[in-house]
């Protein structure tokens, strides 16, 4: 008999860890569907390219925005601290921006010279749906943009390596907090500079007149990679001097 979705302990109803994880299944599958079916819709079906994007802008971000704050939902086990639930979210965190710099960013990187001749090709499409109003140096590729996108890369190596070694010890590596707060660091300083470097030039490469283009694609997205480092900084202090003490070096 498979375990219910609540069950009832000392008159208290408590929830199936099942259902949550259930849930956030499900939005990561939508998560990871959301930018092909984009490129269907405009390659397969003839659907408008502009609203397209604006479209997969704004699920993009809903999307991402739940999946982050899951932990929280009334749906998950009755009893979290409020650290655990940090925590969870720290690591969820980690899942979105270490798969996005070793995929979309890493892929980019490769072959962006191929990506800004190629608007109208389908496999190119993922990456023109942020180009068209959201940030047009994807498709010029200045040399100060594919530094920050080598730099994002190599900060997915690290936390990645992080997350191995959290894993192996079972939480119970300094090593492994270190590395994975030095990817929050390298998040700061890279994202200041690329919003930074826009704002002050007066936004030539983004389309201001456009709601999705300037809040949801270019301030919103990115934003979250300025908001979130200070979460995992936050987690990984606690981690080390309170919850854990640094009770493994390395």
């Amino acid at each position: 008999m498979t375990e219910p979705v609540q069950k009832q302990a000392n008159g208290v109803t408590v929830h199936s860890p099942r259902l949550l994880r259930g849930v956030q299944v499900v939005l990561v599958v939508l998560f990871a569907l959301t930018l092909p079916a984009g490129a269907v819709a405009v390659f397969g079906a003839d659907a408008d390219r502009a609203s397209t994007a604006d479209t997969v802008a704004l699920v993009f971000f809903g999307l991402l925005v739940a999946i982050l704050t899951t932990p929280w939902w009334p749906i998950g086990p009755t009893g979290r601290s409020r650290f655990a639930r940090i925590q969870s979210m720290c690591f969820i965190w980690f899942g979105i921006t270490y798969a996005t710099h070793l995929s979309w960013e890493l892929i980019w990187l490769l072959f962006h010279e191929q990506i800004g001749a190629s608007p109208d090709q389908a496999w190119a499409y993922p990456w023109w749906m942020y180009i068209d109003g959201g940030d047009a140096r994807y498709a010029t590729a200045g040399a100060t943009l594919v530094t920050q996108e080598f730099l994002s890369v190599l900060n997915g190596l690290v936390g990645a390596t992080g997350l191995v070694i959290w894993w192996r010890s079972k939480g119970r590596s300094a090593l492994s907090v270190l590395l994975l707060m030095s990817t929050a660091v390298v998040h700061i300083y890279s994202t200041t500079l690329y919003f930074g470097s826009e704002v002050l030039d007066g936004y030539p490469n983004v389309d201001t007149s456009s709601f999705a283009d300037f809040w949801i694609k270019f301030w919103l997205l990115n934003g979250l990679w300025l908001a979130m480092p200070w979460l995992v900084l936050y987690w990984g202090y606690r981690t080390l001097t309170r919850e854990r003490g640094l009770l493994v070096a390395s």
